[in-house]
């Protein structure tokens, strides 16, 4: 991706990033226009030769991490909107027997939830 960096280290990173479409602002302010990406590993812009990447390893494992908290979300926001089962049972208008499949099914998102969480105090 072309853009105008300024400020341009050793290692190819480019302190200075303009991302905007006016091509003469970033010249008339000794900005270049290099060819850059954006670094998964940190989030900075280098110009593209010298850019850091993660290995593919490193890819699967974030990709690995980031569905494991999605699913931790997915599931404590099925628990959340099951907690009125918990409050009526608690006010006494619902019994455990009336709503049992549910209260299995929370157990069960509550034990996924525990050993997803086991996971990444494993991995840490």
């Amino acid at each position: 991706m072309k853009i105008f960096v300024s400020d341009i280290q050793e290692n190819g990173l480019c302190r200075q990033v303009g991302l905007g479409t006016n091509a003469e602002f970033y010249k008339s302010i000794g900005m270049v226009e290099r060819d850059v990406e954006q670094s998964e590993i940190d989030g900075q812009w280098y110009l593209s030769e010298k850019c850091p990447h993660l290995t593919p390893e490193e890819r699967d494992a974030k990709a690995k991490e980031s569905e494991r908290v999605a699913r931790i979300a997915e599931l404590k926001a099925l628990l959340a909107s099951t907690d009125y089962i918990v409050l009526k049972i608690a006010e006494g208008s619902a019994t455990k027997k009336e709503y049992a499949e549910k209260i299995a099914q929370r157990q069960a998102w509550r034990t996924e939830i525990n050993d997803l969480e086991a996971e990444d105090s494993e991995n840490a």
